[in-house]
């Protein structure tokens, strides 16, 4: 047998990274021997006790020395007091960047008195008040403005026969005359849930005006004193302009009815290779009258599909129309509660005209919020989605559309578009003119990921807000063949 291996020997210039590696066994046994000895000498001497030596190779960064104790306490204390006095300083503002509104018993919204900056482009209602027009804040605006340094709130006495000038702005005092200032303690105090506000609307209404969105609230949760009901007078010419524009659509609806018939007649005579004869009869297929394949399909479906159909109601008792206006939140908390528009969007006030059809139509909305406490909130029932559906826009289809000075460059530079030949007599007879039909986009996963409609929850956990978007889609819509 041949015996064990010699032991290799290392290269010269690696005694160092061997010592690293490994430990000195008869140094720790040693170590391990002393130890052992000592409750063996309790009884002796003190003096005749083996003096313990623990491993110890270079000095400690963080070894405090006796030298250094005295030095490390200091430095410890003035880092300690640097951040007390750091949170002890008052946040100054500049007066020329600063807005001032008041608070009255009689009026409760916040009205602006001076207004400074473009913040405020996108914030606050014009209404009414004593013939005269000013702009009011809804409490999320408010409390924004309060918390960012912008606006300062006071609360006073509105302006009377005996005192006109209570209300008013004054250089001498610097200050709202009768008025005295709040803090933002006491403007939180005020305004969190006042008129629907809770705390998990104002942080998702907060975060996302800090990234730069324009937020609104929907039409249903703003408060009837900011809502003008406008009595709009239709005047003779524009009653008949309807009445003319009822007649061509039924006109031309006709007039493609009659079209169709021929249509129809060579549609049915080769009816996907089928023929007139019946072959048919006896089967699931007896009454079907289709044209295509994904007909056939249709018609051999016998469990009804699509959002068509109607949901089965709740067992619980609707909302009687005396209730608040924010009752409907207590029972459905997912109902969008702002409307959010993009910052590339150009938003105006005007445009908006308080978030009412017409104004949504002209400014539309990209996305539409709603904000819950997810530690209370279940999830949300088919009914209550349902629901919210019901009252969402289509969302647009096809590919996405990209918006914003990144892409103005990468868009190719198209020419006016001409004016077909023969365009101009659809101006005298709108009902001639064929609708143009929309280029079908291929893609049917996207949309079916996407969804018709949809609206993004703000779920709140202890102040940290996730955001989830709920869809509404379908496979009845999405042939596969």
């Amino acid at each position: 047998m041949s015996g064990p291996p010699p032991p290799k020997v290392p290269p010269p210039g690696d005694d160092d990274e061997d010592d690293e590696g490994h430990m000195d066994v008869n140094f720790i046994q040693g170590f391990a021997d002393k130890i052992q000895r000592v409750p063996q000498q309790l009884d002796d001497d003190p003096s005749s006790r083996p003096k313990i030596n623990i491993p110890k190779r270079g000095e400690k960064d963080f070894e405090p020395l006796a030298e250094t104790v005295n030095l490390q306490e200091m430095m410890l204390q003035n880092s300690r007091q640097a951040l007390f006095d750091a949170l002890q300083g008052v946040r100054g503002v500049a007066s020329k960047s600063l807005s001032h509104a008041l608070v009255t018993p009689a009026s409760p919204f916040p009205h602006l008195v001076i207004s400074r900056g473009h913040v405020l482009d996108t914030l606050g209602i014009t209404v009414r008040h004593s013939g005269k027009a000013r702009i009011e804040l809804l409490p999320e605006e408010a409390l924004y403005l309060a918390e960012r340094g912008s606006l300062q709130i006071w609360n006073g006495t509105a302006p009377s026969r005996e005192e006109p000038d209570l209300g008013t702005w004054s250089e001498e005092e610097f200050g709202i005359r009768g008025a005295v200032e709040m803090s933002v303690v006491e403007v939180f105090g005020a305004f969190m849930g006042m008129a629907g506000l809770s705390w998990q609307r104002y942080q998702a209404y907060a975060y996302l005006k800090r990234l730069g969105y324009t937020v609104q609230r929907t039409r249903r949760f703003i408060p009837t004193h900011f809502v003008e009901e406008a009595r709009v007078e239709v005047g003779v010419w524009a009653r008949l302009w309807a009445a003319l524009s009822r007649l061509s659509l039924n006109v031309r609806s006709s007039i493609a009815s009659l079209m169709g018939v021929p249509r129809r007649f060579v549609a049915g005579m080769a009816r996907v290779g089928l023929g007139m004869m019946g072959p048919l009869g006896g089967t699931m297929l007896k009454s079907w009258s289709g044209e295509t394949y994904s007909s056939i399909f249709s018609h051999l479906r016998f469990i009804p599909s699509g959002h068509t159909h109607p949901v089965p109601p709740s067992s619980t008792a609707s909302e009687s129309e005396s209730q608040s206006q924010f009752a409907p939140l207590l029972t459905n908390p997912y109902i969008p509660f702002f409307h959010v528009w993009k910052p590339v969007t150009a938003w105006s006030k005007a445009k908006w005209d308080r978030g009412s059809v017409v104004g949504l139509e002209n400014q539309k909305p990209d996305y539409a919020i709603a904000a819950v406490e997810s530690r209370n909130t279940p999830m949300p029932t088919l009914r209550q989605l349902e629901d919210i559906f019901e009252g969402l826009p289509d969302e647009p289809k096809g590919p996405p559309r990209r918006v914003g000075p990144q892409y103005e460059n990468r868009r190719p530079n198209k020419g006016p578009e001409k004016e077909a030949p023969g365009a101009w007599y659809y101006r005298f007879l709108p009902w001639l003119q064929t609708t143009p039909q929309e280029k079908p986009y291929t893609n049917p996963m996207a949309q079916m990921r996407n969804g018709d409609r949809a609206f993004i929850v703000a779920v709140n956990d202890s102040g940290n807000s996730g955001w989830i978007r709920f869809g509404r889609s379908g496979f009845e819509d999405f042939p596969m063949v």
